[in-house]
Parts: structure tokens; sequence; C-alpha cells
């Protein structure tokens, strides 16, 4: 109790002697209330401040760094956030203070923010020369944001200055990467040529770019370029290998066929393609193509050791024509190599009851390809015939002739594929390089995110940038409060609480004019009950401020009708009634209350 009492006549002498402008003896009352409570930060904050108006900004940074620590330490990171943006405001040339407010904005998730900060950082070490320690920054400022590329490429350029090869080209790769994804074929290109100058040995870097991105599912996004590659490289297997993936991944079965045709004219040898053409008659239903090519051939697979894709193909037949004596033994035999002894007695107990049933088909018996041929003859039509020839030569089938297939015709010819424009001219120095990218990267709207401090805000940081600028208006840093209300506005649903923000520390920064005209043109009809009195609340106050207690009274009424028990409108109204009464009494009114 008795300490209770004495930090309490404390308090009291402090604020008299603040009110008397008697700073630095106030100073001393609040650090004895400091001695009586260390940890009471909201003492240590009044300490620092008065500090300030004493003009010891050595003492008042102390103390606020105590306080930035505390806040960082316990997970505030907004307050720690408006603590250190104050700091770096009174001591702008610390850049350690930068470090460490780009730090905490980067553990609140302000990307935009922590960019700001730390392109700060890095200005400055570049400017010192400490080259290490300006890479350090490039590599922390490309964590806090993957998604930018003008980042990746400053470090990329950065780590080959300095002899990290095989990091420098896994950063243009990755930046590549992006941008082929995004879409962006004019600086892709750009990017490969500076590549190929820089690494003249990678000679198929396009090709690992777009593998990299069929891999990850990506095909919509690659397979005009990987045409455009294979009309200039028809014999390039790889380039081939990505095609038929990509179609694979396009569920494309027309393109897919007539990829593994031409794949089998340039590699007649390659076992996937002739299991990949088979594979593609089969869910056309083309049974006796199917057949035919499988014959053809099987003598391949086989000693590719394509096991279990003919299992697989066979099995695909069977459910086409599961009466077909050739399909079943074919299969029998697989099943029965492998060991399968249950499966290969059910299928060996359906051959003998389909030869029971004397339900042969005409491939029943036959082994030797012209045993198959002069079967296949009698059954065929001529135009099935013909169907088969297509199948083989590659040629298309008449059916398919109106649909406009890229790869259907001779791939020497150039027309099969879309023309691209040319790769623009590579700038040739370095820096003008870096320069053009980042312009033209930002031009484009690639970034989701730029390395300027707010040039874009993601809407998802809204309630972050909203309680920021709170933090910075408690702290009566009202410029940069401004900037994180006006960003947190970017999202709908905080956009009237951000704008009435503003227009708040328009008025407390003295332009109560500006605010006044603000908070009037946020009125407007359809306005929802609740965002009329916030906006009647901050007007109220306003004109309280101009002096015009009769207007604010009445807004402050009216939110007490509307609203009852908003905020401190009651606490308000209450104040303002005792101001008006009057304490002047008359004689008249006076007697009787004299000594008895």
């Amino acid at each position: 109790m008795a300490a209770g009492t004495k930090k309490d006549k404390l308090i009291e002498e402090a604020q008299k002697l603040i009110l008397r402008g008697q700073f630095e003896k106030a100073v001393r009352i609040h650090e004895q209330l400091l001695a009586l409570e260390p940890s009471a930060i909201n003492q240590r904050q009044k300490v620092a401040e008065l500090l300030l108006k004493v003009g010891r900004l050595e003492d008042a940074r102390r103390e606020f760094e105590i306080i930035g620590s505390y806040y960082a330490k316990n997970g505030f990171y907004l307050k720690a956030i408006a603590v250190y943006k104050q700091l770096q405001k009174l001591f702008p040339a610390d850049i350690l203070l930068t470090l460490t407010l780009a730090e905490q904005n980067e553990k609140h998730g302000l990307v935009a923010n922590a960019l700001y900060e730390y392109q700060r950082v890095y200005d400055f070490y570049t400017q010192a020369g400490s080259v290490a320690e300006a890479i350090r920054i490039l590599d922390r400022m490309q964590n806090v944001d993957p998604q930018n590329i003008p980042v990746k490429l400053k470090l990329a350029e950065s780590y080959l200055q300095h002899g990290k090869h095989d990091e420098s080209y896994k950063l243009f790769s990755r930046s590549a990467s992006m941008l082929q994804e995004r879409g962006e074929q004019s600086l892709l290109d750009r990017l490969a040529t500076r590549i190929q100058q820089l690494f003249p040995e990678k000679t198929d870097f396009v090709l690992e770019v777009l593998a990299e991105q069929v891999n990850a599912g990506n095909a919509v996004g690659t397979i005009d370029r990987l045409q455009k590659l294979l009309r200039n490289d028809p014999t390039n297997k790889r380039i081939w290998d990505l095609v038929i993936t990509a179609y694979k991944q396009l569920n494309q079965p027309q393109r897919l066929k007539m990829a593994y045709q031409h794949y089998l004219k340039y590699f007649p040898a390659e076992p996937s393609s002739m299991a990949g053409l088979i594979e593609c008659l089969i869910s056309e239903r083309e049974l006796v193509a199917a057949l035919e090519l499988l014959d053809r051939y099987e003598p391949d697979l086989v000693s590719a050791g394509f096991q279990q894709e003919r299992e697989a193909i066979y099995r695909s037949l069977a459910e086409l024509d599961p009466l077909n004596l050739r399909i079943l033994k074919g299969l029998t035999g697989i099943i029965t190599a492998q060991g399968k002894t249950s499966e290969a007695e059910m299928f060996n107990a359906r051959l003998r009851a389909l030869e029971i049933s004397s339900v042969v088909s005409p491939f029943d018996n036959l082994t030797s390809e012209a045993d198959i041929e002069q079967a296949t003859e009698e059954m065929k039509e001529e135009d099935t015939d013909a169907e088969v020839e297509n199948v083989c030569t590659g040629t298309p089938a008449e059916a398919e002739a109106d649909e406009e297939i890229e790869i259907e015709i001779d791939i020497e010819d150039d027309s099969v594929f879309d023309t691209e424009p040319d790769a623009g001219t590579i700038i040739a120095g370095q820096s003008d390089w870096l320069d053009s990218s980042e312009s033209r990267v930002g031009a484009a709207g690639i970034e989701p995110r730029s390395v300027k401090f707010n040039s874009e805000i993601d809407n998802s940081d809204a309630q972050s940038h909203f309680d920021l600028g709170l933090a910075f208006k408690e702290m009566g840093l009202y410029d940069e409060a401004r900037k994180e209300f006006h960003n947190a506005s970017l999202d709908p649903q905080h956009r009237n609480d951000s704008l009435i923000m503003q227009a708040a520390c328009l008025r407390e920064r003295g332009e109560v004019e500006k605010s006044l005209d603000m908070l009037q043109a946020l009125l407007i009809p359809g306005m929802s009950q609740e965002d009329t009195c916030a906006v009647h609340y901050e007007l109220a106050i306003t004109y309280d401020a101009m002096g015009h207690t009769q207007e604010a009274t009445s807004l402050l009424n009216e939110i007490s009708a509307r609203c009852p028990g908003f905020r401190d409108v009651s606490s308000r109204l209450n104040a303002a009634n005792l101001e008006s009464t009057t304490l002047d009494f008359s004689e008249e009114e006076l007697q009787g209350f004299g000594p008895k």
C-alpha cells in the first residue's frame, strides 16, 4: 500500500512538472518510478520521450533500444517496428538500426517493408565497398521474397563477379524458369542470350528450363517453345521426350500419337515410343492396327526388357477383345514368366474353355509374322488396311486431316510450328542488363512485389499494415502511420477504417482542415451504421480540436442514439456537459446555505 501511495505521488508530481515545462526534473521523477518497477515498459517509454525533450539523445536511444528489444523478444513485432522506426529517424546514419528494422518487418511478414529496409542496407554496403556484406543482404532479400526476379538477377550477377559460378548459374536458371512459367518470352529470350554469353558451356540452358517446367507439370506454358526448338533441331531426342511428356500432361491423344510416329522416324529403335504408339492405338480402340504393331515391335520390346509395358499392352488389348486367343496366350505367357501362378491358371482355364467352345480368334495358333500378316489381310477391309499403313508410316488418317495438328506433317517443314519473334538484342554492359531487366520486369507486371517500398502490396497483409499503422500512430510517427494505413486501404475490407485513420493522422499532425475535408468526403450514401458512427466520431474529435464544441457535441449525441456504448462517447458527453454547467449562483440561490 505504501509503495502504491509513493508511486501515485511520484506520478502526480511528474505530471505537474511536465505541465510547467520542467522536463529535467520530470525525468528524474520518472527514473525513480522506473526504479520502483523496472519492468514497466510504459514508464520506460515515458522516460525515453522526456529524454528526447531535454536533448539527451543517447540516453533516449538506450531506453528505446531496451523497449524495442523487449517487444521483439516477446513477439510484439508491430510495436518493435514502431520503436525502431523512431530510432531510425533519430539516428538515420546507423545502418544497424535499419537492418534491425528490416528483420522485424520480415518476422511479421511485411515483405515490401522488409525489402525496402534491406535494400537501404544493401545500398550502404555497396557504396562502402563491403561486397561480402552486400551479397549477404541480397541473399536475405531473395529469401524474404523468393518470387522477386530483379533481386535474384542482382544476386546471380554478384555471385558471378566473385567466382561463385555454380551458385550464379543456379539463380539465373531459376529466374529463367520463373519467366517461362509466367509467359514472359521476350524477357526469357534476353536472359537466355545473357546466360549463353556468361556460360558458353551451357549449350542446353533453354532446354533445361523447359524440362524443369514440364517436370513441374507446366506443359501448357512450354509446348509452343518446345515445338520451336524441335523445328530447329528435329534430331534432338531429349526435345522429343519432353514433347511427348507435355502431350501426355495436356491429355491430347491425337497429338501424342503423331509425336510417337515422328519420333520413330528419327529413332526407329526406341522401344518406349514403340510401346507408346501401340498404347495410343489401343486407346482409340484400333485393335487390328495395335496387334499389327505389337507383332512388329514385340521382339524389340522383349530385348529392351519392357516386360511391364508388354503386360500393360496385353491387358489393355484383353479388355478390348477378351475372347482373342492370341491376346490371351500372350498375356498368359507374360504372367507365367513373372511367377503369378494363380492368375496364370485362371487364364489357362479361360483358354481351354474358349477352345472347347470353338470361340477361336483368327490369330489363334499363329506364331510367325508371315502367318499373322496373312490372317490380318483376310480379316481387314481395304479402308482398315490403309489405316494400318498410315499408323506405321506416320501419315495422318483421312478422318484426322481436318484437325490442325502441329506435328502431323514432316518435321522439317517450318510451317508445323508457330513462329515466335526473335529475341531482342542483348545489352552488352552488365549493369545495363540488370537495370533494363528490372525495369522491364516491373513494366510487364510480373512481379508480385517490388523491391521498392510499398510500390505494390499483398492485400493478404492488410491487417498487418493496419496494425502497424496504429503502432506508428501511438508513437507519434504520423507520416509512417499514414503510409501503412494507405497500404491497408488497398484491401476493400479495411478501406473505410484505414481512410478514417489517415484522416486522424492528419489531424494529429496539425492539418485539421485537411482532416475535416477527408472525413466529410467519406460520408457517402449507403454506408453501414457502424461506419457512419466511426466517421462521425473522428469528425467530433476534429471539430473539438477546431474549437467547434457545439458541432462536436451534436455528433456525439447522434452517435450515442445510433450506436449506444460506442467507444468513449458517453464519457466525452459527460465531460462536455460538466464544462457547460455553470457554477455561478445568484445571492437568492445561495440563501439558506450559510452556517447555522
